[in-house]
């Protein structure tokens, strides 16, 4: 790790197009030095066997993470875990200790031998020291200083233990009657192996090394004290060995196994505690992009339609799609213009008129959001706000008025700053409007009604320098301003005679200067009395510059597509918006550094801001217009911080080895979920019932004991039958997991079959049944490996073997492999009237081995385990109290001396109670076994479900991520195309000139006829507008069309435009973005006669909508321009040709130009239309499109339609 400060490294950005979404681009940091050296290991690591889990240092012998922070924390959250289990151990150990004083003290209440042993009183002074010991260490575990000497209490219990077990040989062993016997030494001392390996941890060598040094001593100590015939001896000691050996591979296996699991366990939790931040911060990023599209009132309804009525197909119960929208009264609509934006522009680059836009709107967006206006749009020169709608407010109209004189104020200082001569036109009208969301894709926030038209007309017939209100709105000023009534000559030309409209001369109190005493005012006006002079400067401070330089705001354009003001043959309807609103005064934002989240570009770092949410009545300390942060994040913020999460998360993701702040980041996680739900809620225990261990979701169940099978198609990483081995397998994978169990469950078994052979007579029928068993091992073992390592062989492939991973021939396959050394036992314990009785301590030996098998296997279900352990354990001690009772009486049982044996059969002349007692301690001996194995594949199932279910949670977390991703791209994309906000990502602007771009402007020209305000409201004539929009809108589904962008929607018109995505050359050279602008127009015409169609049922078929499309092709500029709100849009000559051959077309036709005909004309047929009077371009000759040919014209021998003037 210290080399890692000299070490090279360098950062690996990759982007396979070829790859799913989530992995399209790759970013990692690597190493110079080991990149080679990793990638090679890890190709070996492939072919030998997978890793132990994710992010492991690569020990065996000692599993810990390749991070230093991850392990620290790792030991801090299983802390819980491990003091519950080492607390249970200590309970199970003061029960043992209690029975043993109980059986003891009726032994010595009940000893009839007048020789009795004196000494019992050691074992009761052991056994209560212990007690005690063990008090104090569960009063211990809830101190502090047991996490700091967690493992040092845990070795000073092993010591007691093994010294305890140990001291039982101290005593005289010709005590036979009121003293604990070999084969109770023996259970405790096997039972002391086990709970050291699983329940009282220590690090591995340690755990290794202590306990085969108890095994040896113990040993060495019973084969000293007890007199064992010289020629039985040699096998004797191999059956011990053997019988230590299994202790101790059943031990490793479960310690291994569990510090393998528990730590993939923990990094699954701890993915799915980060993908779950993630999770969240995409779908407040999701909710922060539409209110940059639409109010937060109206997107928190769209999200809530979304989420519990999705959008359907239309049939008999739902002929519409869903559909919001809302009539709402006392709304204030304001109209500006920039005054000499046309004389402005004649003489400067695109660039330089677009940087210039940018920065004056940049202020009004600012000022928008201040004054507690909504903004809507901006069309060109026109700036498009409302107030009091979609929430209402009662001063609505003030905060108009003070939007507007702000503007007057803000354009001034934008001319002093920028040198120019420019003023602004503002025009404000008072009304009712429909407000809502229009079509399905790039939809957008807009207003409709005929009050939005009277305040277009207001900024129309107002004058430079003055904001023009109407009479309805001055009802609502009070006397807060100086009014002055307008008498022009053209104002009832526009409005009608009986309107009168008023210029805003100035605010009365003119002492009302500063940035909060605007506010107060806005919030609670005040009726002052009138002074004599009034203050042309609105109640609000500047605004300055916005935090942008010329070359930050290099978007685009030259000319904007023109505003569509009045249009005769055109819609009344004027709503003319771009595409995003910033969110109400409701949603404020405050910027909060975050140092961790910081990322390289280039040879600089960019430092993220995160925001958080205010209270509504929470306003930020220091604005845009004095300096500090916008009181909402922009759209650009939104994009960066959308594009640095994404890189991130792929960073950590990608990167093995990980790096300092990913791990920081991956602990902060964890430590955040902690001090939330607490440690109980992701490492102390899954949702599972406490008495079955069932998951308590029927689906988690179904889920979980369907992972086994092949056939079932899961997701999670922990499937054990993906075709191959996935990168992400860990030994705790079920199928690599499986392997291990049937090897240490085939070692047990043929090691006590071969302490069977040497202790006990060879019988033919038990070397018969051996040889079968070992076959039935053999087969599971060789299956299992096969699904492990040779799945994809080319000769066992064909061979699925499902029957083996099914759950419930798992189980019976598992208890049959489970009870073989059990078999064995029982197959080896007859009674003979030759050989005396069989039944001797190296048959309880083995029977105390063989119950503890039933711990292996942590994949099946621990009460079925534990069941058989009883059944055997039953079945064994009636065996050996019929032995007792029916076989014949012998000196000598198998060499082994009776002289000091409390466990041997009876000899004659001995006491006739002795067989009892043995009987009665070999039940103490097996309930306590039992309560052990019982105790320990509860917790080894509960370790096993918690594994699966962080699997099961984390890939749960992961799609719900994915899910939000990707709404937050779709919500992204209706506000601005995937292809600019993957630039914007990296550069934070976008700007692009295009040399040949179709663009189509397509009216509804008789909508304004359709819809009716008296009707509800016009609601439901919006509603067939929004079902047309949506079905032009379903068109960009389609593959063909994937390259069309719809800009917008002025009204009833729709703009479209195809070639501003990225190309090739070739694609360049060709025509292909013109042939499919037009195919898409073309479906246009057949979308509306289908929808006039379906639509006659609901008109009676007294109304067809009537479409007209206007065509042209050629260069422009597109680009994003804007503040708080970035709007994408396109510009030129290009776009206002498209509009006016719109507008000067012919109903149920496609106008075009005759350069567009030309190009077209070998696929197209068209007929000539005539010569239109473009405004700005003098005459053009148009013409219209008949139909598509069915085989394409040579263009040599092309010859185009004649130009009859007729």
């Amino acid at each position: 790790m210290a080399a890692s400060a000299t070490t090279p490294t360098s950062t690996e950005v990759r982007f396979n197009k070829d790859a799913a979404d989530d992995n399209a681009v790759e970013v990692r940091v690597v190493s110079d030095r080991k990149q080679s050296g990793s990638s090679s290991d890890s190709r070996r690591g492939r072919r030998c066997c997978p890793k132990l889990f994710d992010r492991a240092s690569g020990s065996w012998w000692n599993p810990k993470f390749d991070s230093s922070l991850i392990e620290k924390e790792f030991k801090r959250s299983s802390l819980p875990q491990i003091r519950r289990r080492f607390r249970y151990a200590l309970c199970y150990i003061i029960l043992a200790c209690i029975v043993w004083m109980i059986y003891l003290a009726v032994l010595v209440g009940t000893s009839s031998s007048s020789e009795g042993c004196q000494n019992w009183w050691g074992y009761f002074v052991g056994l209560g020291a212990l007690i005690i010991l063990c008090i104090l260490l569960i009063l211990f575990t809830r101190t502090k200083f047991y996490q700091k000497l967690v493992f040092k209490t845990h070795f000073v219990l092993a010591c007691v233990l093994a010294g305890l077990v140990l001291a039982t040989f101290a005593y005289n062993p010709q005590c036979t009657a009121q003293s604990m016997s070999v084969v109770a030494t023996f259970a405790v001392c096997v039972e002391t192996i086990l709970m050291m390996y699983t329940v009282i941890p220590l690090p591995f060598l340690p755990t290794v090394v202590l306990m085969s040094l108890f095994s040896v001593a113990y040993e060495t100590l019973y084969f000293c004290r007890y007199n064992l015939e010289p020629a039985r001896l040699g096998e004797m000691v191999t059956t011990k060995i053997f019988l230590h050996i299994c202790v101790h591979l059943m031990g490793i296996h479960i310690f291994f196994m569990q510090q393998v699991r528990s730590r993939s366990t923990f990094m699954k939790i701890g993915q799915a505690l980060v993908a779950r931040k993630q999770h969240q911060n995409e779908k407040e990023l999701k909710m922060t992009a539409i209110c940059h599209l639409m109010p937060a009132v109206v997107a928190e309804e769209l999200l809530s339609k979304e989420e519990n009525d999705p959008m359907v197909p239309r049939g008999v119960h739902r002929p519409f799609r869903p559909f919001y929208m809302n009539r709402m009264e006392n709304v204030s609509i304001l109209f500006a213009d920039i005054a000499g934006f046309t004389r402005m522009s004649a003489n400067k680059e695109a660039d330089r008129l677009v940087f210039l836009l940018n920065n004056l709107f940049g202020r009004f967006d600012l000022l928008c959001a201040k004054t507690r206006c909504e903004k809507i749009c901006t069309l060109g020169d026109c700036y498009y706000c409302v107030s009091g709608c979609p929430k209402e407010q009662e001063d609505h109209a003030i905060c108009c008025v003070e939007m507007g004189l702000s503007m007057v104020e803000s354009i001034k200082e934008f001319c002093e700053e920028m040198h120019e001569n420019v003023n602004m036109r503002v025009g404000i009208h008072t009304g009712t409007v429909l407000c809502g969301v229009m079509g399905s894709r790039r939809f957008k926030f807009d207003v409709w009604s005929g009050d939005v038209n009277i305040a277009n007309k207001m900024e129309a017939s107002g004058e430079p320098g003055k904001v023009h209100v109407s009479e309805k709105t001055a009802q609502f000023l009070g006397d807060k301003y100086v009014m002055k009534e307008n008498r022009s000559n053209q104002t009832p030309m526009l409005l009608g005679a009986r309107m009168k409209t008023y210029f805003i001369e100035g605010v009365k109190d003119a002492k009302k200067d500063s940035d909060s005493e605007a506010n107060q005012s806005a919030d609670s006006p005040e009726d002052g009395s009138p002074q004599n002079g009034a203050s042309s400067k609105p109640l609000l401070a500047k605004t300055g510059t916005p935090e942008h330089t010329e070359e930050e705001s290099k978007p685009p354009p030259e000319e904007v597509a023109e505003k569509n003001k009045e249009d005769d043959s055109g819609p009344n309807l004027e709503s003319q918006v771009n595409g995003k609103a910033i969110p109400k005064t409701g949603l404020k934002y405050r910027k909060v550094h975050a140092e961790s989240n910081s990322i390289e570009r280039g040879a600089g770092v960019w430092n993220k801001h995160q925001y958080m949410r205010l209270d509504s009545d929470e306003v930020p300390s220091k604005g845009p217009e004095n300096g500090g942060p916008s009181p909402t994040p922009s759209l650009l913020d939104i994009i960066q911080d959308q594009h640095y999460q994404e890189s991130n998360a792929l960073k950590n993701g990608s990167n093995p080895g990980g790096g300092r702040d990913s791990d920081a980041q991956f602990v902060e996680s964890v430590q955040t979920a902690v001090q939330t739900e607490g440690k109980e809620a992701y490492f102390y225990k899954p949702p599972v019932g406490n008495l079955l261990l069932a998951f308590n979701e029927n689906s988690t169940e179904d889920l979980f004991r369907a992972q086994f099978n092949p056939n079932a198609n899961s997701n999670s990483r922990n499937d054990p039958h993906q075709t191959g081995r996935h990168p992400s397998e860990t030994i705790s994978t079920n199928r690599y997991n499986t392997v291990f169990d049937v090897i240490i469950g085939c070692a047990v078994y043929v090691l006590i079959a071969i302490g069977c052979f040497l202790v006990f007579e060879k019988e033919v029928y038990w070397t018969i049944l051996f040889l079968i068993t070992l076959v039935l091992q053999v087969l599971v073992l060789l299956v299992t490996l096969r699904d492990a390592f040779f799945a994809q062989h080319p000769m066992l492939s064909k061979y699925k073997l499902s029957f083996f991973h099914l759950w419930y021939p798992r189980h019976i396959i598992g208890a049959v492999i489970l009870g073989l050394p059990a078999l064995a036992v029982f197959i080896n314990s007859s009674c003979s009237t030759e050989t005396g009785v069989r039944v001797n301590q190296f048959y309880l030996f083995i029977i105390v081995v063989a119950l503890l098998h039933f711990c292996n296997f942590i994949q099946l279900n621990s009460w079925m385990k534990t069941v058989l352990a009883v059944l055997c354990a039953v079945v064994m001690w009636a065996v050996l109290f019929v032995s007792i009772k029916q076989c014949p009486e012998s000196g000598s049982t198998n060499g082994v001396s009776t002289t000091g044996s409390p466990m041997t059969t009876p000899v004659s002349g001995a006491n006739p109670s002795m067989g009892e007692t043995m009987t009665v301690e070999l039940a103490v001996v097996l309930i306590l076994l039992l309560i052990l194995v019982w105790f320990l594949n509860r917790e080894f199932e509960i370790s096993f479900r918690l594994n699966y279910y962080g699997g099961v949670k984390a890939a749960k977390d992961k799609e719900e991520m994915q899910v939000e991703k990707k709404e937050a791209e779709t919500l992204l994309g209706h506000i601005i195309p995937s292809f600019v906000t993957e630039q914007m990502g990296h550069s934070g602007k976008y700007s692009q000139n295009h040399k040949t771009v179709a663009v189509v402007f397509a009216s509804v020209i008789n909508f304004n006829d359709f819809f009716e305000e008296t009707y509800k409201g016009g609601k439901e004539c919006i509603r067939f507008l929004h079902e047309l929009i949506s079905d032009f809108d379903s068109l960009l589904d389609e593959k063909r069309f994937q390259d069309v962008e719809k800009i917008k929607t002025i009204g009833s018109t729709y703009m479209a435009a195809c070639g501003l995505h990225p190309k090739t050359s070739s694609d360049e050279e060709s025509n292909k973005d013109l042939l499919t602008m037009m195919d898409f127009a073309i479906e246009m015409m057949d979308k509306l006669q289908m929808f006039n169609d379906e639509g006659l049922r609901f008109t009676q078929g007294a109304f067809k909508f009537i479409l007209r499309i206007g065509y042209n092709h050629g260069e422009l500029t597109s680009g994003v321009i804007g503040t708080t709100k970035k709007l994408y849009d396109i510009w030129g000559d290009t776009v206002n040709v498209a509009s006016r051959m719109d507008s000067t077309g012919v109903a149920n036709h496609i106008q075009v130009r005759e350069d567009t005909m030309k190009i077209l004309h070998p696929y197209y047929e068209f007929k000539f239309s005539g010569v239109k009077k473009v405004r700005g371009k003098g005459d053009m000759i148009t013409f219209h499109l008949i139909k598509k040919r069915k085989v394409a014209l040579d263009h040599d021998n092309t010859e185009y339609p004649p130009k009859d003037d007729s």
